[in-house]
């Protein structure tokens, strides 16, 4: 699975120098490649959840995974040094656009079906929260 995730950061890292997209394409491809692990373990955490009559708060959960997720990607897992590795790896791949659209569709995907997961599980994920923007209009007051 791990090379999956490196494949993934590779795909995407090398779309994001190949568009010019930004200056840091390190830090988007490892950001996407964090959303996609996040969307899986979200997936089977609600899943988890609903067998288990668990009710937990989304964001308590969401966003400790996330950071972790992104944490250990950036400062561990996905750095320059691997990417070089990668690109030595990977420069003589076949079938390179036809993977390339499947690392696209495995991000939608993951994003689409954790958020299916939630809204069908969600009585086990509780939205107790609100946003208030009252702040902004005090805010514009002052």
């Amino acid at each position: 699975m791990y090379t999956f995730f490196e494949y993934c950061y590779y795909r995407i890292q090398s779309w994001y120098i190949v568009h010019k997209v930004d200056r840091t394409p390190r830090v988007y491809s490892t950001h996407w490649v964090s959303v996609g692990q996040t969307s899986n373990v979200i997936t089977l955490i609600s899943f988890l959840f609903f067998y288990l009559n668990i009710k937990v708060e989304f964001l308590s959960i969401f966003f400790p995974i996330h950071i972790i997720h992104c944490w250990l990607n950036y400062s561990f897992l996905l750095t320059e040094k691997k990417y070089q590795e990668l690109t030595e790896k990977y420069k003589n791949e076949k079938h390179k656009k036809i993977k390339g659209w499947g690392v696209f569709f495995y991000l939608i995907f993951s994003f689409v079906i954790s958020i299916i997961c939630i809204g069908v599980l969600r009585e086990n994920i509780l939205f107790n929260y609100r946003i208030d923007l009252n702040f902004i209009k005090h805010f514009l007051k002052s």
